[in-house]
């Protein structure tokens, strides 16, 4: 009976500290064995903070590394101010297995709008 009640789950890939202002980061590669073709759900979570003089999106693109093309993508938008720590956590559809890596982007209308600190991300797949 408690077998039912355990949620099976495995990290793909994770990480953490990363400081983002105006230059975008790339991951390190990594590899995704369990996609939506072993059923499931595949989801993404991040916590971060942010020092922001105004209006700023951060953006999160997971990438395919063979072809570089977008596989899913995650949008935050923040007003102009300081944000504690904040999670969102979204579905992202992956069906390939294969090499992704994270693109982390700060878009804003001035140069120089403030940072984002990524406290964690991490991406996981379980069972459904």
């Amino acid at each position: 009976m408690s077998s039912l009640n355990q949620r099976q789950s495995y990290v793909l890939t994770q990480g953490q500290g990363i400081h983002l202002s105006a230059n975008p980061i790339q991951t390190e590669k990594f590899s995704i064995q369990k996609t939506l073709r072993n059923g499931g759900k595949i989801r993404f979570k991040i916590r971060y903070s942010a020092e922001l003089q105004g209006f700023c999106l951060l953006e999160v693109f997971l990438m395919r590394a063979h072809n570089r093309t977008q596989t899913a993508s995650m949008t935050i938008p923040n007003s102009g101010s300081t944000a504690n720590v904040q999670e969102q956590e979204r579905e992202f559809n992956i069906w390939e297995p294969g090499d992704y890596y994270f693109f982390f982007k700060m878009s804003s209308n001035t140069s120089n709008n403030g940072t984002f600190y990524i406290e964690d991300y991490q991406l996981y797949w379980s069972a459904s």
